[in-house]
């Protein structure tokens, strides 16, 4: 259920709080993505495409039942995604 907001502060400061705790755990990912970078030998190895379908089609899957653009999510998480291979990909070139 979608809780509504009268005045556009009251949204912002929700976002904000959400943002709070969406932080630790973007924290907690990028660790996750360094720690698998290490692991990479290979630059091919960096872009896994049927990874990021499987990752892809579980958000769609996952928000199915939301009252939510599953598309916007999508694009979020392909863009999610594309910045963490950008970030290996420079990480990888410091070898």
């Amino acid at each position: 259920m979608k809780k509504k907001f009268n005045n556009l502060k009251d949204v912002r400061n929700a976002i904000d709080k959400l943002d709070d705790k969406i932080l630790p755990l973007m924290i907690k990912r990028s660790q996750l993505v360094e720690n698998a970078l290490e692991l990479k030998k290979l630059k091919s190895q960096i872009r896994d495409p049927k990874r990021i379908k499987i990752i892809l089609d579980k958000i769609e899957k996952n928000s199915k039942n939301s009252e939510v653009d599953k598309k916007l999510l999508r694009n979020i998480w392909r863009s999610m995604i594309e910045c963490y291979i950008d970030f290996e990909k420079n990480e990888f070139k410091k070898r």
